[in-house]
């Protein structure tokens, strides 16, 4: 089975989750507690252009993380902004 194939096995066996479910979730951060008050993220939506390798090699890492594309953006971002 080549790797293309194992990767779609793992998408079609994913539990599917649309993106206003993962941001209406509750999000808690671990060892804070205030009065048992969990805080939603403020996200904002944003559009920008993408080299096409870039975003296949996202869209691949995101299924073999079982994160979404979204979540590596962010996890990206925030190392190299604490590098900076």
């Amino acid at each position: 089975m080549s790797q293309t194939d194992a990767i779609k096995n793992l998408k079609r066996n994913q539990k599917v989750v649309s993106p206003s479910q993962v941001l209406s979730e509750e999000i808690k951060e671990e060892g804070k507690k205030e009065n048992n008050v969990s805080s939603k993220v403020e996200r904002k939506r944003v559009s920008f252009d993408l080299r096409t390798d870039l975003h296949q090699q996202l869209k691949l890492q995101s299924v073999v993380q079982e994160k979404n594309i979204y979540i590596l953006i962010e996890e990206a971002l925030t190392n190299y902004l604490e590098q900076k």
